[in-house]
């Protein structure tokens, strides 16, 4: 090994499974230890870097490592206030490393103390407001200000807790968290309703009976939005990692093609990989096409690949609960175009017959499976959405937000059903 080369080790539990290499000309590479290929418990860090005894590249490497990484206004707030050195993949998760997402920690020490005690602090509201009365990044301000350790992907500000007895609780030294807290959405116009607009969206998600984690608003100066981790599980009183991957990861691309626009996975791609990769495919892809319509008709158009995952279970590879639930259009600034094309239509208004034809064509399925699961998903929402608005609307006195997502569903799901054969009932 040469001394240009520096070595971070990847872990599951206590046990090596590998080693992330940076070289003097800061490419990455990844290999497998002998220990964990010979594991009987051993498994792949994604689809894309498979069980192998091989040294993968540096964009093989990247495609799974960035993605653990925060990206956008959050990454460069981190990058200019940081007192350490963080400006890449490689540096980052040296120093944060040690809680991402899914089951691996990331170290530069040669062995993982299981029997450390783990610290922790509570994280006061009252602190929480006035880092936000600041415009403060709470990412930044929990790693700069707070001591935290944890690498969260994606471009929202949020950071991973402890949540217990209604406290809050920030890991010092690597102990699993159990939910992560947003706020609102800093970096864009008129969004300080955000976190009520994802509570709602979660809620009615699940009244639909789509998969999703259990959610929590916590009501104060600012609103505080908590959801539960589904990549950790409570084992006799402790919380343990489970592995995740999402769909970037997967398909080996970093997190700049995490849209289709930007040369991403498209529908389609995202079937075949759980058409393929899923232990039972048939459930899995039912409701990859319920998540397909529900953001269609809430006006989620920032539901990226990103925004799906694999979770690692007793079942085998199974696509996880579904996240980042919420209606984007109702914010002025935001895309008014789907994350994906259906059938070759950016733009909900302008759907026809021909483009879920296409669609479904390109599935290789018959176009009643797809307009089908449309069809009993708006049933399920126009007997749910009601209720759901009134039970939002008397938890959250003065708050309009549910009443504008519910306008939106109410306008898409009228103008969709007159204009699609097989859609109305």
């Amino acid at each position: 090994m040469s001394e240009k080369q520096k070595i971070l080790n990847v872990f599951y539990d206590s046990k090596k499974a590998g080693e992330l290499i940076e070289d003097s000309e800061e490419r990455l590479s990844f290999s497998y230890s002998k220990e964990w290929l010979e594991s009987n418990e051993a498994f792949s860090l994604s689809l894309a870097l498979k069980l192998s005894d091989k040294t993968f590249s540096h964009l093989e490497t990247k495609s799974f490592f960035e993605n653990l990484l925060p990206e956008g206004e959050v990454r460069t707030i981190l990058e200019k206030t940081s007192k350490r050195n963080i400006s890449d993949e490689f540096n980052f998760l040296r120093e944060y490393g040690i809680d991402c997402a899914g089951a691996f920690v990331i170290s530069a020490s040669e062995k993982l103390d299981k029997t450390q005690e783990f610290k922790n602090k509570e994280i006061t509201l009252k602190s929480l407001y006035e880092y936000l009365d600041n415009r403060q990044s709470l990412t930044g301000a929990m790693i700069n200000n707070e001591g935290g350790r944890f690498s969260l992907a994606g471009a929202q500000d949020k950071f991973p807790v402890i949540y217990k007895k209604k406290k809050i609780y920030l890991p010092l030294n690597g102990e699993p968290t159990t939910h992560i807290l947003k706020p609102y959405v800093l970096y864009h116009k008129d969004t300080a309703d955000s976190p009520y607009n994802e509570y709602f969206c979660m809620n009615l998600a699940k009244s639909v009976g789509l998969n999703v984690p259990k959610v929590i608003l916590v009501e104060g100066k600012y609103p505080l939005y908590l959801v539960e981790r589904f990549d950790r599980e409570v084992i006799e009183d402790e919380t343990v990692r489970v592995h995740q991957q999402d769909f970037c990861q997967a398909k080996g691309i970093t997190s700049k093609k995490k849209y289709e626009a930007d040369g991403g996975p498209t529908l389609l791609d995202n079937y075949q990989l759980i058409k393929t990769a899923s232990s039972l495919p048939v459930k899995d892809l039912s409701a990859y096409l319920n998540w397909m319509w529900f953001n269609l008709l809430i006006g989620n158009n920032d539901c990226h690949s990103k925004n799906l995952s694999f979770l690692y279970s007793k079942d085998g590879l199974r696509l996880a609960p579904f996240y980042d639930l919420l209606s984007t259009v109702i914010y002025k600034d935001l895309t008014k175009k789907f994350s994906y094309r259906i059938g070759g239509q950016w733009m909900w208004h302008n759907l026809k017959n021909k483009h879920f034809d296409l669609l479904a064509k390109s599935f290789d399925v018959n176009v009643s499976l797809i307009l089908n699961k449309g069809r009993d998903l708006i049933k399920k929402i126009e007997k749910k959405l009601e209720k759901e608005v009134s039970s939002f609307n008397s938890k959250f006195e003065g708050i309009d937000t549910a009443k504008k997502i519910e306008q939106i569903i109410e306008k898409r799901i009228g103008h969709l059903k007159k204009g699609i054969k097989d859609l109305d009932y």
